[in-house]
């Protein structure tokens, strides 16, 4: 016959905080309230040269470009006669040739789905009668197009835990369930939640003898595969950063609920319990390869992912561009070298 032996408080404690765990993920449809942020950057306006050097023009990708005007603030308030307007792109290509490009007749430079191969330098040249100087006048302006994209940015969430003894292996039992609890709660959002560090630590409290903490790091990864499905389903659907956003919410939902869940069912703290008031959400910028952020060199979209200049690259593992000698064009995503 077998015996039967009775459990003990921490294995029933680890039981209940699993039972917790999983009425927690219950709530991911009806319960947890989800905001989301959106930022619009203007595509539309006016860009005006300069005497003084290049003017930086930065235009999202795949997106239609700013109207880029031939001329300069004094120039505007002049009167030109006979004028005459001509763009060349990079390496010197003639833009009225290039399919999506649109000049106006007063030289305005128009760019459809501007995409990173399209960044680099663009000059117009300007040839008109000056009635006040009765002379033929010229000038060349010169613009530094940039693609950019908004981040791709992810999520690590940092929490701790009143845990048992450190040496206790119902520490790591439960670790399991909360991972695999977190994993549900956002299985439909097309992302994964990794434990990427646990750190068991002791600590001696005054009055309060010693206790031991345990020390989480999780980070939130993108299914490519589960948001492909999604995305031919519904295109609508398919935001990698608002989807992104819900899963913040549910998680900072599911961690302030839980010490208000542990008291309703025992009036007192279990053993293994998150510690109110510990969870830290941190945003982690990724750019795509050939893109990166640089604050000094692109003070005007500091935040943007811009097209790396020659010179540099990004395979898409760093958030900003690496020097790089052999990068000779914009948007390099390799540094080939012999």
């Amino acid at each position: 016959m077998e015996k039967l032996f009775p459990l003990t408080p921490t294995l029933k404690c680890l039981i209940v905080c699993g039972l917790i765990v999983n009425s927690l993920v219950g709530m991911t449809a009806s319960d947890f309230t989800e905001t989301h942020l959106f930022q619009a950057r203007p595509s539309d306006g006016k860009v005006v040269g300069s005497d003084d050097g290049p003017v930086k023009v930065y235009i999202k990708q795949y997106g239609t470009s700013p109207r880029i005007l031939c001329t300069t603030p004094q120039l505007r308030n002049m009167e030109l006669m006979d004028p005459t307007f001509t763009w060349k792109g990079p390496q010197e290509v003639k833009l009225s040739e290039k399919p999506g490009v649109t000049i106006t007749q007063t030289g305005t430079l128009i760019i459809e789905n501007f995409n990173k191969e399209s960044s680099g330098v663009y000059i117009c040249s300007i040839l008109f009668y000056n009635p006040g100087t009765k002379s033929l006048q010229s000038l060349n302006l010169k613009y530094f197009l940039y693609a950019f994209h908004d981040p791709n940015y992810t999520y690590e969430f940092q929490a701790q835990y009143h845990a048992a003894n450190c040496h206790s292996s119902y520490n790591s039992l439960f670790l399991k369930r909360l991972h695999t609890a977190l994993n549900q709660l956002v299985a439909d959002l097309a992302y994964t939640i990794s434990l990427y560090k646990s750190e068991c630590h002791t600590l001696k409290v005054p009055l309060a003898g010693i206790q031991y903490e345990l020390f989480l790091t999780l980070k939130v990864h993108l299914n490519v595969e589960a948001l492909d499905t999604i995305c031919e389903n519904n295109q609508a659907e398919c935001d990698h950063n608002l989807r992104l956003e819900k899963v913040r919410h549910r998680v900072e939902a599911f961690f302030s609920k839980q010490a208000e869940a542990y008291r309703q069912i025992f009036g007192l703290l279990p053993v293994i319990y998150y510690i109110d008031g510990t969870l830290q959400v941190i945003r982690v910028d990724r750019c795509k390869p050939g893109y990166g952020k640089d604050r000094k060199k692109h003070p005007q979209c500091k935040e943007c992912c811009v097209v790396c200049s020659p010179g540099t690259y990004n395979a898409g593992h760093h958030v900003s561009c690496l020097l790089c000698s052999d990068a000779i064009h914009y948007g390099e995503t390799d540094c080939q070298t012999e």
